[in-house]
């Protein structure tokens, strides 16, 4: 049986099934294909001297947001996560507290808010099956959690 063949709006090619990722959850082809996502990756992680990209960067070009108004979120947060409420306990490389984690709608990009590391996890995996978050709910009160 021949193999699936897929066109990728991005270099506007059609390739093999294997050239692409699966969607999360699915086996349906995310697209663009393998190449252009690498291609990506490496034009927006490349800096002039070869350090890595700077949070400025991944603001801007990732959410649409400059690091003043992520400021201007954290403040009026009060450095906490909009969630739990807590600060963020998890730790980067170098051990220090990591940034809260810009929270935002995957369809239309929309930036919420600022998320511990913890509850964007959860977020991201709710988002995806909402009826998620009862079962889980359901499982812990089954097991005399609450």
């Amino acid at each position: 049986m021949p193999e699936e063949l897929v066109h990728c709006h991005r270099c506007d090619e059609t390739k093999p099934r294997s050239a692409f990722y699966d969607l999360r959850h699915t086996t349906a082809p995310r697209r663009p294909c393998k190449a252009c996502i690498l291609a990506d990756k490496r034009t927006r992680y490349a800096t002039a001297d070869g350090d890595r990209v700077s949070h400025a960067q991944v603001l801007r070009e990732k959410y649409r947001l400059t690091t003043a108004e992520y400021d201007a979120m954290l403040v009026s947060q009060d450095g906490r996560c909009a969630i739990c409420g807590e600060p963020e306990t998890a730790r980067g490389r170098g051990g220090r507290p990591r940034r809260l984690a810009v929270d935002h709608d995957r369809r239309t990009g929309a930036v919420r808010q600022l998320l511990c590391h913890r509850c964007n996890l959860i977020t991201g995996a709710v988002a995806e099956h909402p009826a998620l978050l009862d079962r889980v709910r359901d499982y812990l009160r089954g097991h005399g959690l609450r």
